[in-house]
């Protein structure tokens, strides 16, 4: 139930009359090298440091009309290994230097993640592995031991062995009769004990799995209409691949031993797959296809077995893209006239206005479609949902409305300028497009709604307030630029505002009436989420979680090992990494109070075990439900004994009797609470208690469970209002 929001754009230009052949990253210095051409068809290395600026440049002995089939920096010799077409194997450290020759050319080539190992194919289909100081360790022609390795599948149950109708096999026919690009692709796991190797053999396209040493491990089964893309999972379960239907493309799945293990479909406006990459981590997939009005990169994620299009990245001639080997949310998106740094990450989809009417509705993105669940009448388990919005254009980022019942949201499409606003009553109904609209500039990349009419959005540019009139005219003002990059906006509903963070960690809110940035609080190092809460004399406090899960309130650490939180006006959820959900009161004791540590010894209403890997989606504004997501991808809602005894004190403080005797009884709350919480007000309303509840058999509960004891200060004083 989250979606991938962009934190910062940075787009790199070369300098001009500059072609990009290829590029790679030093992650420990940050630094990046472009391998270009000019117009003299000279190559030149290009050296950027982490602000992206140009700090060197030299002139190889290379050809820029030359092919090059890798680019990889070698952490440990501090040197640019660059692989031609032609053979030449070249390093550029120091100096520059034609280390080796492969006579037959290079078809492909790859590194193992350790970079230990090179792995070539030559251009007589024959596998090389050498070592860092590029001595071969062996040799073999990439299609012997075939009858060993192939994998016996006698199909039962499977497609094959179904009859399909004559349609299907008049597309089977045409699939194989669709041309096969000659391109040879390797990939390895992300351990670096294997590898895969995908070329064409009497026709048909072939993955073969390789061990560390050499040795043919597998072949894969065949499949109809199989591309030259491959990308092996870091995580070592999956080899990805993309099949060309007649009428569709699919991203297929095959496992170390040969076998098919599942698909996706891409979506219909795919006309030719480029290429495949997995980041870091096995949390992102990204799919650089030819999309007809262009190449796009578009990034996919799975939770509960299906997959998920959460991004649509668009630029002008996209090659390929680079994944960073540390951060698994940082990618470089490689063009012929430069490189865009984009920075993620995964937020909650998910409304924060607490009010009795909120839907509590989440809004999870795939591609142009938007899965719609209010969570206040229906828990629907992904993939499924409640409702399913056609946006017609891939979304980019959603913003729930900060205003009213919090219902209403607006998505901001992969064009970076189209705004489409929704509204939604309370209760099931479908929510409603009510306006579409565009933005003056086309560089933005997260929006909020504050008002019904006054839509901020965050771009390169800086922060756009935008207004919309009955007439649908749209009125623009841009806040004076800021002396560091703002990284993320983000409503607070609690507080009415919308605020915006910098690198920096300093949170400033957006003035609509001054048009100007108005500082809120300072948090130690940049957040990926934040909210805001009012905490009385303290103002407002400001809470955010970093990409390391450390959570803050202000400046104060809460916890070194916060997986999720979600912020209600009245208590503060989250989630540790040591698989426990904790309960922190919204008062002054967010600052000042004690929060004691995961101890298994210690045994409070302001803690509980929740499953491995849990994170929240959300917790009801005014309820007293929590629903979390297992790491499969599954719901549970349970109701902490924490924010049952909020929601008890919520009602007696109202004086609403008969639903806090209620909610003890059904959650096993010890019914002295009704007394011990306020006894002067409990007995100065003692007719009015009798009067709502009106039974016999509740009243004898109430008054046989009532003893001679402070349950506010024995049983329930983990967590106090």
């Amino acid at each position: 139930m989250r979606n991938l929001s962009i934190l910062g754009e940075t787009a790199v230009e070369l300098p001009p009359a500059h072609r990009l052949l290829d590029l790679c990253v030093d992650v420990t210095e940050e630094r990046v090298f472009v391998l270009c051409g000019d117009d003299s068809a000279t190559a030149r290395l290009l050296t950027y440091d982490s602000q992206y600026t140009l700090t060197d440049e030299c002139v190889l002995p290379l050809s820029a009309t030359e092919q090059i089939m890798s680019m990889h920096f070698v952490m440990e010799r501090e040197h640019v290994v660059i692989a031609l077409a032609s053979g030449d194997i070249c390093t550029a450290g120091s100096g520059v230097e034609v280390v080796g020759t492969v006579d037959a050319g290079i078809a492909a080539c790859r590194w193992s993640p350790d970079d230990e190992i090179l792995a070539l194919v030559t251009g007589e289909a024959r596998v090389l592995l050498m070592t860092a100081d590029f001595d071969v360790l062996c040799e073999h022609a990439l299609d012997e031991g075939q009858e060993e390795s192939v994998m016996v599948n006698v199909g039962w149950g499977t497609r094959e062995t179904q009859y399909q109708g004559r349609g299907l096999q008049q597309e089977e026919e045409q699939s194989t009769q669709q041309e096969q690009s000659p391109e040879i692709q390797v990939s390895w796991r992300g351990d670096g004990q294997f590898l895969a190797v995908s070329f064409v053999r009497a026709g048909m396209r072939e993955i073969r799995v390789f061990s560390r040493d050499g040795q043919l491990h597998s072949v894969c089964e065949t499949v109809t209409g199989l591309e030259h893309t491959l990308a092996w999972k870091p995580s070592g379960r999956l080899i990805a691949a993309t099949e060309k239907r007649a009428h569709r493309h699919e991203v297929v799945f095959f496992e170390r031993n040969g076998l098919r293990h599942g698909e996706f479909v891409l979506h219909a406006d795919t006309q030719r797959a480029l290429a495949l990459s997995w980041n870091s981590d096995s949390s992102v997939l990204a799919a650089v296809v030819d999309v007809g009005s262009g190449v796009c990169v578009q990034l996919w994620a799975d939770r509960n077995y299906h997959w998920y299009m959460k991004q649509e990245l668009r630029g002008s001639d996209i090659q390929r893209v680079v994944w960073d080997p540390e951060d698994p949310m940082h990618v470089l998106v490689v063009c012929a006239s430069g490189f865009t740094s984009v920075r993620l990450h995964s937020v909650p989809a998910v409304a924060h206005v607490a009010s009795t009417e909120s839907n509590a509705a989440s809004c999870v993105v795939n591609g142009a479609q938007v899965l719609y669940t209010p969570f206040a009448y229906a828990n629907v388990p992904p993939p499924m949902c409640l409702h399913t919005l056609d946006a017609r254009v891939p979304v980019r980022h959603v913003s729930f409305a900060a205003f009213g019942a919090g219902n209403g949201f607006a998505l901001l499409l992969a064009d970076r300028r189209t705004v489409v606003l929704y509204a939604c009553d309370s209760g099931r109904s479908s929510p409603q497009e009510i306006r579409r609209f565009m933005l003056p500039g086309s560089d933005a990349r997260q929006i909020a709604w504050l008002e019904a009419g006054v839509v901020v959005s965050l771009g390169a540019s800086g922060v756009g307030i935008t207004r919309i009139d009955d007439s649908d005219e749209v009125v623009t003002h841009v806040c004076p630029e800021h002396d560091s990059p703002l990284v993320l906006l983000s409503s607070a509903p609690h507080v009415e505002r919308v605020l915006v963070e910098d690198a920096r960690g300093r949170v400033f809110n957006v003035s609509l009436a001054a048009e100007r940035l108005e500082s809120v609080a300072e948090l130690p190092t940049q957040c990926v989420e934040i909210d805001a809460v009012d905490c009385g004399e303290l103002g407002v406090v400001v809470v955010g979680r970093t990409a390391r899960n450390q959570l803050y309130a202000n400046t104060r650490l809460l916890s070194p090992a916060c997986s999720s939180f979600y912020l209600r006006k009245d208590v503060l959820v989250f989630t540790t990494t040591t698989h426990y959900v904790r309960f922190v009161a919204v008062n002054e004791g967010l600052i000042t109070g004690d929060i004691p540590a995961d101890d298994e010894a210690v045994v409070s209403e302001a803690r509980r075990r929740v499953e491995r890997g849990s994170t929240i989606v959300l917790a009801s504004p005014t309820g007293d439900a929590v629903v979390f997501q297992m790491p499969r991808g599954n719901l549970e809602t349970v109701r902490p004994r924490a924010l049952v005894l909020a929601a008890v004190r919520q009602a007696l403080d109202a004086r609403q009797y008969r639903e806090a005797l209620m909610a003890c009884r059904v959650n096993r709350i010890d019914m002295n609470m009704l007394y011990d919480y306020a006894p002067a007000a409990f007995m100065g309303d003692l007719a009015e208690f009798v009067a709502q509840v009106n039974e016999a058999d509740l009243l004898n509960l109430f008054v046989s469970s009532l003893r001679d004891e402070d349950v506010t200060q024995t049983m329930y004083t983990g967590i106090q209002s």
